[in-house]
C-alpha cells in the first residue's frame, strides 16, 4: 500500500480572479467543460524511452517522526524514521541507518546505528539533565548516502495552563491597513475559555500604539481587530494577547507582517510560456523583502494603460490571473493592496507560436487526471504523465488552432502525489509542462477510540486504533502512537511538514531548510481554499522548463 496517514501522531504508512470560483469560471474553462476527451493514439518510442529511463532510477523518500517537538533536559526523545522507495512508496529493504543528535553548536551529542526493518527504524535519545537548551537536529543517514533532518527544541519551560492559538488573517499589511487576527483559547481539559476578557497590545517599532480589550465567545474564540498607523519608520510590528486566569497572566504573540513600499513578485506562465492569441494563465508569488509570503491584490495593465485583468492571492501570496496576450501589446503587473507598494513587474513576453497546458479541477476519489492543451497552430502533440519514477500514461492527439483539447488520463487509484504532465511536439520536443496534484484525500484514515469517556489520574487507558482507506475499507497498517500533553504542542506551535507533505510534496518542489515551504501541512487540509492553494503552489514552486535532458528521447517522427 502506498497510502500514508496524515496525523499529528506517529503514523507510518481571469479574468478577474486569482483562482476562479466555481460559480464564475473563466470563459475558456466553460468551453473545456463541454468538450469530449480527445482520443489518444499510441506513442511507443516515447513511452519506451521514458519507461527505460525510470527503470534505472531508485530514489528514496524518508521521514523522521518524534513524539513531540519540545523537550526539557533529562527527558527522552522517542523517534521513528520511515524509509520508502520513491517508486512504490512502500518500506525499503532491511538496512542499517545512522541517526545522530546534533547540538545548536554543531557538535554530535549522540550517535546511534539502528536497523530499519520493513522501512521503519525506531529508537530514542536520552537527554542529559544538564544539557544546554536550544534547537537540536536529528539527522538520518541512509545506506544510499541520503541525509534527512528534523529540528526539535530542548529547553526548560513551565507548561502553560491554557492552550492558545493566534493567527493573522492575511500575510501582508501596509500603512493604515485594518488588521484582524483569529484567537482561540482552551483550558488543558479541552474546555473553552468562554466569555472572558483578554487584552490585545500592538507595538510598532518598539512603541505601543494600541491596547484594547476583546471578549471570547462561548467557544473561547475572538477576533482581534486594530488599525496600523499611517506612518511607520521600520514597520516592525508585534501583536501580543494577554490572558489572565486565576491570578496568573499568560501571553501569546504574533509578528505582524508589515510591508513598507516594495515586494518581491515573481510571475510564472502556466506550463512554461504564454503564446500570442492563446488563452493563458499566469501564476504569481509575492514575498516580502525578507522572504516571507505577502498576500496581495493587483491589476494587469497593458502598454496603453488599460486594465486587462485583476487578481487576488489565494494563499501565502500565491494566485493567478487570466491573460490572452496579443502580438502588439506588452503587459505589466501593479499591486493595489497593500497600499503604497511601488513594485511593478513586466509580464514575460509571449511566444509567436506554441502550446500551453492548462490544469483543471481534479475531483477527489477518481482514477482520472484532467488537463487541457491549447495551441496557436493545428498540430499533433503527445502527452506524458509521470509520478516518482513511474510512467502513468499518455498518448498522441490532435489540437486545432486556437481551440482547447481536453485530455483525460486514467491513473491508478492507489497513486497520490505531484504528477508531472508534459506536452511533446510531433518531433518529441517538450512544449509545455507543469505539476498537477492527484489523489487528494486518498491517504490512510486513522481513528482512535478510548474505552471510557473520562479517566482518573494515573488510571490505565485503552485505545482502539482503526486504519481505513478513503472509502472506509479496513487496511492493514504499521502505526506508532505518542501520547503527549497537548499544551506542549500548543506551546511549541510546530508547523514542520508531517508525513503527507514530507513524502508527497516537499521533494517535488525542492524544499530545503534554507528555502522551506511555509506551513506545508495546510495544503492537505479540508479548508475551502486548500485545492486552489495547492494548484498555485505547484505552478510557482514547482515551475519548471522541461527537465528532459537526462532522458534519451527518440528523434522526431518516430513516436
Amino acid at each position: 500500500m502506498n497510502r500514508i496517514a496524515g496525523l499529528a501522531l506517529l503514523a507510518g504508512c481571469a479574468a478577474s480572479q486569482a483562482a476562479p470560483s466555481p460559480d464564475d469560471p473563466p470563459q475558456i474553462d466553460k468551453q473545456i467543460a463541454g468538450l469530449a476527451p480527445a482520443k489518444l493514439g499510441s506513442t511507443p518510442a516515447l513511452d519506451k524511452a521514458i519507461t527505460t529511463y525510470y527503470g534505472t532510477q531508485r530514489g528514496q523518500r524518508t521521514y523522521i517522526q518524534t513524539d513531540k517537538p519540545l523537550y526539557q533536559p533529562g527527558e527522552t526523545i522517542w523517534f521513528r524514521a520511515d524509509l520508502r522507495t520513491a517508486k512504490t512508496m512502500v518500506g525499503d529493504a532491511p538496512a542499517g541507518v545512522t541517526l545522530q543528535l546534533i547540538s545548536p553548536r554543531g557538535s554530535i551529542v549522540a550517535n546511534k546505528r539502528v536497523l530499519a526493518q520493513g522501512g521503519i527504524a525506531r529508537n530514542d535519545f536520552v537527554l542529559d539533565p544538564n544539557i544546554e537548551g536550544g534547537e537540536y537536529t536529528i539527522q538520518l543517514t541512509t545506506p544510499m548516502g541520503q541525509v534527512d533532518t528534523r529540528k526539535v527544541i530542548v529547553n526548560t519551560y513551565e507548561a502553560p495552563r491554557l492552550m492558545k492559538t493566534l493567527e493573522l488573517l492575511r500575510t501582508a499589511y501596509g500603512a493604515n491597513d485594518s488588521v484582524s487576527a483569529a484567537l482561540e483559547i482552551k483550558r488543558t481539559n479541552g474546555e473553552a475559555f468562554a466569555n472572558k476578557k483578554v487584552t490585545a497590545v500592538v507595538t510598532i517599532d518598539d512603541a505601543e500604539v494600541s491596547r484594547t480589550q476583546v471578549s471570547t465567545d462561548g467557544d473561547g474564540k475572538a477576533i482581534v481587530k486594530f488599525q496600523l498607523p499611517a506612518q511607520m519608520a521600520r514597520g516592525d510590528g508585534l501583536l501580543t494577547v494577554l490572558v489572565e486566569d486565576g491570578g496568573i497572566t499568560e501571553s501569546i504573540q504574533k509578528r505582524i507582517p508589515i510591508v513598507m513600499t516594495t515586494l518581491n513578485l515573481a510571475l510564472y506562465p502556466e506550463g512554461g510560456d504564454l503564446v500570442q492569441g492563446v488563452p493563458g494563465r499566469v501564476y504569481f508569488m509575492a514575498k516580502t523583502t525578507i522572504g516571507k509570503p505577502a498576500d496581495i491584490e493587483g491589476k494587469v495593465v497593458d502598454d496603453r494603460g488599460q486594465i486587462v485583468s485583476t487578481f487576488t492571492s489565494v494563499h501565502d501570496g500565491m494566485g493567478s490571473f487570466e491573460l490572452q496576450p496579443t502580438a502588439s501589446r506588452k503587459y505589466r503587473v501593479e499591486i493595489t493592496k497593500p497600499v503604497n507598494i511601488t513594485t511593478k513587474v513586466d509580464v514575460p513576453a509571449a511566444k509567436n507560436d506554441g502550446c500551453v497546458i492548462r490544469s483543471l479541477e481534479q475531483k477527489k476519489g477518481t482514477d482520472q487526471l484532467r488537463v487541457a492543451a491549447i495551441c496557436a497552430s493545428s498540430q499533433t502533440v503527445a502527452i506524458e504523465a509521470t509520478l516518482r519514477e513511474n510512467r502513468l500514461g499518455g498518448g498522441a492527439f490532435n489540437v486545432e488552432a486556437g481551440k482547447p483539447a481536453l485530455v483525460v488520463l486514467p491513473i491508478p487509484k492507489s497513486s497520490q502525489g505531484a504528477v508531472r504532465v508534459t506536452l511533446f511536439s510531433d518531433k518529441n520536443q517538450p512544449l509545455a509542462e507543469r505539476l498537477v496534484y492527484h489523489g487528494t484525500g486518498a491517504n490512510l484514515k486513522v481513528t482512535l477510540t478510548a474505552d471510557k469517556k473520562s479517566y482518573s489520574p494515573r488510571e490505565k487507558i485503552k485505545l482502539k486504533v482503526r486504519t481505513q482507506d478513503a472509502k472506509g475499507n479496513p487496511v492493514k497498517a504499521n502505526v506508532a502512537l505518542a501520547v503527549v500533553d497537548d499544551t506542549v504542542l500548543s506551546y511549541a506551535d510546530d508547523k514542520s511538514a508531517k508525513i503527507l507533505a514530507k513524502l508527497y510534496l516537499e521533494p517535488e518542489l525542492g524544499a530545503t531548510a534554507a528555502d522551506p515551504i511555509e506551513e506545508p501541512n495546510f495544503y492537505f487540509t479540508d479548508k475551502p481554499e486548500a485545492a486552489a492553494a495547492m494548484d498555485a503552489l505547484l505552478a510557482t514552486r514547482g515551475y519548471r522548463k522541461f527537465e528532459w535532458r537526462q532522458v534519451s528521447l527518440p528523434a522526431g517522427g518516430t513516436r
